[in-house]
Parts: C-alpha cells; structure tokens; sequence
C-alpha cells in the first residue's frame, strides 16, 4: 500500500499563525502611517470640504482628485478619503457617476507653498475656490523643473521681424519670413539644424534667400508693429499685418504671394480668432466665435486644455492674465511678471500642454523665456527661466504646436547694426 505523505497538523497551524500575525502587523502599522499622514491633513482637508459645500450643495456628485503639486503619490489616497468623509458631513456624498455636479481637486502649488483648487461645475456653470496649504517639506521634498527649454537660431535678419513659419512646399521645405516691409522666402539647403540644450545651435547656414515680394504701404501701422503667418486653408500661408491680408500659392516650383487690404480677424487659438486694433499693437477684445461676454483688450492668446474641453488663457493689456471656462473669466494666480507675449507648446512632460511665456524669470538686462502649467487657475513654473540676450519682439506657435516661433531683437554694439534672431523652442523633459 502507498504511504500519503502530508504536513503534520501543529506544523501547519503553527504556519496558518504566523501568516495571520504578520499580515496583522502589515495591515496595523500601513493604518498607523496613513493615520499619521491623514493627521496632518485633517485642518487643510476641512477647510476645503467646507468651501466645495458652500458652492455644491448637499446630494450626490462626481469627485476627482489630482496631484499637481510635490506631494509624494501615497499621500494623496489619506487626503481623498478625508476629503469624501469630510463632505459627507455636509451631504456632499462622493461617487454618484451619473450625477450632473462635477468636482474636480487640482493639489498644486506656487513659490508661496501649496495651492489646492476645486472646481465646482454643475452643468455650464462653473465655480472656483482655492485654499493655501502648507505643504509638509519633510514629508515630500520640492520638485524642480520637470522640463529644460531648448533652442535653436533659425535665420538672423538685419531687419525687424513679425513671424517666421516653415511649410512644405514643391517637395521641399520652406520657411516664410514676415517682415514689416516685405515677405522673404527661404529654402532649406543640406546642412541640418542641431538643437543643443539651452545654447542656441547657429543654424543660418541651413537656409538660402530664394524669393522676395514687397508688401503695399500699410496706412496707418503702429508704433510697434506686429504679424502673424499660419497655414492657409486653400492656400500655402496666410500673412496678417494690421489692416492687410497677404495669401501665399504654389506657382510650380516657386510661390506666388499677393497682398490686399483687410479687417479679418486673426486666429489666436485653433477655434478662435480676433479682430487686431490697426492703430495699436494689440487685440481689441473681440472674439470670432464670440464668448457672450465683454473682453478687455489683450496682447495674446492660447488654448489650454481641460478635461472634456478646453479653456481660453489671455494675456491683458492691463498685465493681467485670466482663463475662460464655461463662459467665467477667472484671474490667473502667479502672471504677475509675465510679458506681453506667450503661446502653448505640447511636449511629452507633465500634463504635454505647457505654456510659453515671455519676461517671466530674474532677468537683469534682458529678457527671458518661462514655461508654465495650468491645471486650475494657478500658473505653476515647470522650467527654469531662459535668459535671452535681449528682447522677445513676438512669440507665435508654430506648425504641429511642439515647437514656437520666438523673435528676438538683439541691440547692436557700437560700429554695429541691431540684429533680429528668430528661434525655434521646444521643451525636452527633466
């Protein structure tokens, strides 16, 4: 007969108590550190429960909480839940999926500390409220930048320039240079253009003056004139000057370039555009679709994504930044030194939307580049300032919107002429 071989029974209780025991103490002390961590966030947490509950009202509704901020990913599961517990209290209940009331917690921060947002959105109506926290330093240690700028110089033009953009055209790249006078037209010759970190890679050499076409008087062009070249629908490009539209078509090999007078908007995002004040060097604050509200003048404009949609970022006249969301306009926090120009550029950092910002940074003598996140209604630094040897005259996106068009206008030395660089930028990541 076959012996059954088997586990003697006080073997196996003796295994069965251990298994239990160490599975209580894993489970006693992870409760004890997620106490520990949720202590510490039970004043903040409250505070913000009681300011959602003023703005939601009691019932069911859908809750999403996002870490922006230096917060280490394990502490935010301990703030969710005291957040849900602390706005049941107010019958606030979290989790209804089908309820029309949408909360969204956005945990970031500024140079002052933590910032938590929470958008209350019911329908199209949105409300806003923000709490500063302080973060615990000990506990999560600051993030740096989580991407690095880069550059590199296209062309350097004696003359001043509005815009440069490149477009294929005949099989061949081209790029287009908007100036205030005229239009030049570069080919691509075989040197490449090679990118290296924050040095500007000289990469004139890489295009050859091909074609030239004056632009007709402008009547009455301001002080510090601008324009803009984007791809054209039925056409090459579209150039706007103030009060001119200018078309480029294929003419076999070459382009054709012809200039007429204008009052057109100009687009400032890809679902809207503005009409420009001819007289001045800015927007004058209406929209084409319009928001159905008044707008105060701007110098630029950008589209800044959002769950479900987008919102629309601009940068006032005034110095002030605001973001358009369901037909609110709420200040932007932390554009206080921001210029007079920015646009967006996508990357495969953080959220892959960032926006670029001219002025913003400890400049001294010059100007510099700063690149920003949005995720509520605070501008968060998410690169170190690039310094630029002298002053951003524009910033436009450019073709596929990873990269923008930077103008630079570089003050000449004595014995020496003014010189106008135009640069590529795009962000790598950290």
């Amino acid at each position: 007969m076959t012996s059954v071989r088997y586990n003697p029974p006080q073997q196996m209780i003796f295994r069965t108590r251990l298994l239990v025991t160490a599975a209580a103490l894993v489970f006693l002390l992870h409760g004890l550190l997620s106490g520990a961590q949720a202590a510490n966030w039970e004043q903040p947490v409250g505070a913000l429960a009681t300011q959602i509950a003023s703005l939601a009202g009691p019932g069911p509704v859908q809750l999403v909480v996002r870490n922006r901020s230096s917060l280490s990913p394990d502490q935010i599961p301990p703030i969710q839940t005291l957040l849900e517990q602390d706005l049941r209290a107010f019958g606030v209940i979290a989790g209804g999926s089908d309820s029309p009331t949408m909360i969204r917690v956005t945990l970031s921060e500024n140079l002052r500390g933590g910032l938590w947002v929470a958008e209350v959105q019911e329908g199209t109506e949105a409300r806003v409220t923000m709490l500063p926290v302080k973060l615990d330093v000990a506990a999560a240690p600051p993030r740096g930048p989580i991407l690095t700028l880069q550059r590199t110089i296209l062309i350097t033009e004696p003359d001043p320039v509005l815009d440069a953009q490149m477009f294929p055209t005949g099989g061949e790249q081209r790029l287009v240079v908007l100036e205030p006078t005229q239009i030049v037209v570069y080919a691509r010759s075989a040197t490449p253009l090679t990118p290296v970190g924050t040095t500007a890679a000289v990469a004139t050499a890489a295009w050859t003056r091909e074609q030239t076409f004056p632009i007709p008087n402008i009547a009455a062009s301001p002080r510090d004139m601008r324009g803009q070249v984007v791809a054209g629908q039925d056409e090459i490009f579209d150039a706007y000057l103030p009060g001119m539209l200018c078309r480029g078509s294929n003419d076999g090999p070459r382009i054709a370039v012809q200039c007429a007078d204008s009052d057109d908007p100009w687009p400032v995002t890809k679902t809207q555009k503005a009409f420009y004040d001819s007289a001045r060097d800015y927007f004058m604050g209406v929209l084409a679709p319009g928001l159905g509200m008044r707008l105060t003048p701007f110098y630029a404009a950008a589209e800044v994504p959002r769950a479900g949609g987008s919102a629309t970022l601009l940068n006032n006249v005034d110095g002030s930044a605001v973001l358009i969301e369901n037909n609110l306009t709420e200040p932007v926090n932390g554009a206080n030194d921001w210029g007079s120009d920015l646009t967006t550029i996508h990357s495969a950092c953080g959220s892959g939307t960032q926006v670029l910002v001219s002025g913003s940074g400890a400049a001294a003598a010059s100007d510099s580049l700063r690149a920003y996140e949005l995720p509520g209604r605070e501008a968060i630094p998410v690169s170190a300032p690039m310094q630029v040897p002298g002053t951003v005259t524009a910033i436009w996106p450019a073709s596929g919107g990873n990269n923008a068009t930077v103008v630079v206008h570089k003050p000449g030395s004595v014995g020496n002429s003014d010189k106008y660089e135009v640069w590529s930028v795009a962000a790598s990541c950290n």
